[in-house]
């Protein structure tokens, strides 16, 4: 299991960041800094939407106990997609990885009406979806040009 505080650890070193910048940017003491990031004093729901700001990955993230590094997902906020994602209504989802699974699903049952539908789709939408990549025959392409 991984704790908020071993995140913020993690991060902090990862991007050469001192306590004294956490506990700007969390409006804290330098001291009260020193202890959550040793775990002795709680996250509190401000520390958490301070935490998403600072370092611009969503609240899913520090949320998630068995990652310790965000990953491609998890930086939308550095975008201005995560807005976008929780107008779609995307992050009231209970389980969206379960969500996607059974869109994927519907996409490739219905992928020659649904290509022609959107030819535009971007690499990184075709990807998501489980649609080949124009031109490519890796994993996406093998899996997405079954029919």
């Amino acid at each position: 299991m991984v704790l908020i505080h071993e995140k913020i650890t993690a991060l902090l070193e990862q991007r050469r960041l001192k306590k004294r910048d956490l506990a700007r940017a969390l409006g804290v003491s330098p001291q009260t800094a020193t202890d959550i990031c040793k775990g002795r004093s709680a996250i509190t729901l401000p520390h958490l939407r301070n935490l998403v700001s600072f370092f611009e990955v969503r609240a899913e993230f520090w949320l998630d106990d068995e990652r310790l590094a965000p990953e491609e997902l998890d930086h939308l906020a550095a975008r201005g997609s995560a807005q976008a994602l929780s107008r779609s209504g995307m992050t009231q989802l209970p389980d969206p990885e379960r969500f996607l699974r059974r869109l994927r699903a519907f996409v490739q049952q219905n992928r020659s009406a649904f290509t022609t539908m959107f030819p535009d789709l971007t690499p990184v939408e075709r990807q998501l979806l489980g649609l080949a990549v124009e031109g490519d025959r890796g994993t996406f392409g093998t899996v997405g040009a079954a029919n």
